[in-house]
């Protein structure tokens, strides 16, 4: 099964979740793969943070940094499958 990740903002608390704990949220742009530029490309991961092929289902990554187009922010990265 391939690695499935959503980009969130976490200014809109934690990602939704069924009764049974799956993710039923498709963050900021939907789900992606490790070949999505916001993972592969233009991601600034926090300073001892894992590598994001590392993370379990329901694990994330938070305040992962990019800059694109004179615009910068942040958002958490969460495997959810």
């Amino acid at each position: 099964m391939e690695r499935k990740y959503i980009l969130w903002d976490p200014r809109d608390g934690d990602p939704r979740r069924a009764d049974n704990g799956a993710f039923i949220s498709d963050g900021i742009i939907g789900r992606v793969t490790l070949d999505n530029v916001y993972i592969g490309v233009y991601a600034q991961w926090p300073d001892g943070a894992p590598s994001v092929q590392s993370l379990e289902v329901g694990q994330c990554i938070k305040g992962v940094r990019y800059g694109l187009s004179g615009s910068s922010g942040s958002y958490d990265v969460y495997r959810v499958q």
